[in-house]
Formats: C-alpha cells, sequence, structure tokens
C-alpha cells in the first residue's frame, strides 16, 4: 500500500512500515483471498520475477518509457535481490571473503535505498519489494561467476539509464552505481583469485 493511502485510526507511518514488514513475512504475495493487500495493482505489476524485471533494463528512449518510474523500480527489485544474494553468499563463504561479500550486500541494500528516495521523490510513493536471493546451481564458485557477469552487466543497465534519463541528478546517482557495480565485480574477481 503506497505512503499516501489512508491509515488506521492511530497508525502513524511508521507503524504502516512495522505492520507491512512483518505481514511480508507473513503473506510474501498478495492472494486473492486475503481481506486486504499491501501493493496498489501498479505496484504488484513491478514486482515480477528476476527475468522479467531485466526487461526493462533494456535501452527504451525516455519518451517511449513513460518516464523514469519503471526503471528505478527494476533498479530498486534488483538490488534488493542483490542484497539478499550476497547476504547469502557471505553465510556460505568462510573468513575474509565472507566478510568481503558482506560488504557488497551492505552496498546492495544501500543502492535500493538511494534508489528507493529516487522514486518517492519522482513519485511520492516508497517502494521496497520483497526480495530473495537468486543463487544459480553449482556451489559457490558458480555463484560468483554469475554474480560477476551480473554486476558487469548492472554497471552497462546504470551507463545505459544514465544516457536516457532526463535528470541530471538520476544520471548522477545512475553514473555513481556504475561505478560502484564495476567495484563489486574487481572485488568477487579478486575473490575467486583467492579461493
Amino acid at each position: 500500500m503506497s505512503e499516501n493511502s489512508s491509515l488506521g485510526p492511530g497508525q502513524c507511518g511508521a507503524d504502516r512500515e512495522v505492520f507491512e514488514r512483518v505481514w511480508r513475512r507473513v503473506m510474501p504475495e498478495d492472494r486473492p483471498d486475503c481481506p486486504f493487500t499491501l501493493y496498489s495493482e501498479e505496484e504488484q505489476a513491478a514486482v515480477r520475477p528476476a527475468e522479467e524485471r531485466k526487461a526493462d533494463l533494456v535501452p527504451v528512449p525516455a519518451e517511449q518509457s513513460g518516464g523514469d518510474g519503471a526503471v528505478l523500480q527494476a533498479f530498486i527489485a534488483d538490488e534488493l535481490s542483490d542484497w539478499r544474494t550476497y547476504q547469502t553468499l557471505a553465510r556460505r563463504i568462510p573468513g575474509g571473503n565472507g566478510r568481503a561479500l558482506m560488504g557488497v550486500a551492505a552496498d546492495e541494500r544501500r543502492h535500493a535505498g538511494r534508489l528507493s528516495a529516487a522514486y518517492f521523490l519522482l513519485s511520492g510513493v516508497k517502494f521496497w519489494p520483497p526480495a530473495e536471493p537468486e543463487l544459480p546451481g553449482g556451489g559457490c564458485m558458480a555463484a560468483l561467476r554469475a554474480r560477476y557477469w551480473a554486476e558487469r552487466k548492472g554497471a552497462e543497465a546504470y551507463r545505459a539509464a544514465a544516457g536516457r534519463t532526463g535528470d541530471s541528478a538520476l544520471r548522477e546517482l545512475y553514473l555513481e552505481l556504475a561505478g560502484d557495480e564495476e567495484a563489486h565485480a574487481g572485488l568477487i574477481r579478486s575473490i575467486l583469485e583467492r579461493l
């Protein structure tokens, strides 16, 4: 449910956030048999499987994309998924490499927060979808390899979005995040060199 929807009696925004966080643990997806939902139909459409979200990252001229909102939603969802994936990997890889991956996880969550703030400034709606880790089969080495290429592609997607947006603040944010994604790819490569 968006920030601009009506809150119950005595419910402030923080109460609503706590309720939504707890409800998401109990009911990760809105269902038709549930008496209420947390997302509007537009927001539900934005929370799609990762492969469908990645289609939003294909370069489309800004005038055809209908603005930056859909791109921001896809980036937020991807960053949150990356956050959970790195947390899971960090728990599986011991020592300094695991700690380094936990640092990448923190970066990804911070990215999602910055993108979510940009989306809120653009739309007036707080967008923070539930996230699940995406780990391929084949163990930690295969997962790290997949993450290396995902970080490289993420950097390219941010650069492409920076080239499409007409908003100078978003352009700056996208370029900064592209640099972070490249740094993550370099870190993952160095972890693979040590394993």
